[in-house]
Order: structure tokens, then sequence, then C-alpha cells
């Protein structure tokens, strides 16, 4: 039995069994998720912010990159960021190229992925999105991609309901005051 929101998949190669348990109905619900394919470096390059870090560490900026699109996208995507060298650290959703380029493994993914509606290809790369347009994949550029995640608000930046409620009127009438007098004297 899953974890919600969990898909089951095999750690090694990332191969994705495309179902989860529904956090929004039931238990025993479960819905098909969207599985997001990402051309790490190119996403860093749509960045001014990671690309300057990437410059001065490149290790940081990728941890940078994976945070901002794990804290943004939806808990029932299935995440993939391929990033072109050797491994700096090991995350579960992150794959490295090692001897390969990463625009390799991430054609080897679209080729070998079941249902391509149910794969979102993230890349400004033209080989990359011509193949994935070929085999039917959703297709996000990745400046839109970024410029999409950065609009949404993640739930530490949500508004806090405590803060919408005013706690004290801005003016109160002689009477109503006349009256709290009374009533807390």
């Amino acid at each position: 039995r899953n974890e919600p929101g969990v898909s089951v998949e095999c750690k090694e190669c990332l191969e994705c069994i495309e179902r989860v348990e529904c956090l929004e109905c039931s238990e025993n619900c479960t819905k098909t998720i969207m599985t997001i394919l990402i051309d790490g470096n190119n996403l860093i390059h749509k960045s001014e912010n990671l690309k300057k870090q990437f410059l001065k560490d490149k290790t940081a900026s990728q941890l940078s990159l994976i945070e901002t699109v794990n804290s943004k996208v939806s808990r029932t995507d299935k995440v993939i960021i391929v990033f072109d060298g050797f491994a700096n650290f090991k995350k579960s959703n992150v794959l490295f190229s090692e001897k390969d380029t990463a625009d390799n493994i991430i054609r080897k993914k679209i080729e070998k992925f079941g249902d391509h509606k149910k794969l979102k290809v993230v890349s400004s790369d033209n080989e990359i999105i011509s193949l994935a347009k070929v085999c039917g994949c959703i297709i996000q550029k990745s400046e839109e991609f970024w410029k999409g995640i950065n609009s949404v608000k993640s739930p530490k930046e949500k508004d806090n309901i405590n803060e919408l409620y005013i706690e004290k009127p801005n003016n109160i009438s002689k009477k109503d005051m006349d009256f709290f007098k009374k009533q807390f004297s």
C-alpha cells in the first residue's frame, strides 16, 4: 500500500506505474498523475538568479532549482529532473547523465514512456521539443514553466486568514462606545 501522494516506482530507473492514492477523494480512489520531465540545466539558464549561481556553484544552483520546483508543483504530479554530468548529491527524482548527455536521457525517457498524454516535457531544446511533439507529449518551454511556477504561491506564502481579520474597527460611533463602556465597566 502506497503513502498518499507517492507513486509506485523503481528507484533505479524512475519508471513510474503512474497511479497514486487520491489526496482529494478517498483512500480507495486512485487518480492517474502527470509526469513532468525537466531538462534541468536548460531550466537553470532561464532564471537569471540560478544562472548567476550556476557560474559560482553548480551544485547549489541545482539544489535551488529542485527545491523551487518541488515546492511549487502539485504533490500528485511526479517530477523527474535530468542534469548533465555526474552527481554531487542523490535525490529520488533527479537523474544525472554521467557519461551521456541529459538530452539523450530525456529522449530515452520520452520514447520509453507509456501514455505520452500524461507526460509533460519541460525544455527549450528544439530537438527534445520536436520528439515530444511527435510522441504526443505535453510540451512547455523552460521559460514558460519557470514563469508559471514562480507566479504560484507556495503553502508558506499563502495569505494567513488571521491577517485578513480586522480585530479593531477603524471608526466607532459614540452610541456604540457608550454601550461598550456600560457593558464592560
